[in-house]
């Protein structure tokens, strides 16, 4: 996470610096259009956030990040159609619930 450390350490860090926002950037294009904007913050952040709660290290964090966006959108779209409920506020709630947890594993297991 520290881009001056990866660079010190011989990381291309610019190089993945520039890949990620290109990334993100086509994503969120890409989501905007098709789902809105509280939902594509949703699938933005509280994934990350929560995974950061878990795992320190970089790759865990976005394996763990990529499971939990997954896990979150195919839960919030099952529990909306057996609810007959919006799709989005769903996925957010799944979200939610999700960072929650995460955030009480986090705490009991820095004790």
């Amino acid at each position: 996470f520290d881009e001056t450390f990866a660079a010190a350490t011989g990381i291309r860090a610019r190089m993945y610096n520039l890949l990620i926002a290109v990334v993100t950037a086509v994503f969120i294009v890409l989501a905007m259009n098709l789902v809105g904007s509280p939902l594509t913050s949703a699938l933005i952040v509280l994934p990350a956030l929560s995974a950061m709660r878990l795992f320190r290290r970089f790759r865990g964090v976005i394996c763990c990040a990529g499971v939990m966006v997954v896990g979150c959108a195919v839960a919030g779209l099952l529990f909306s159609m057996r609810a007959s409920g919006a799709v989005g506020a769903t996925v957010v709630i799944a979200d939610l619930v999700v960072f929650l947890g995460c955030s009480a594993v986090g705490v009991l297991v820095r004790r």
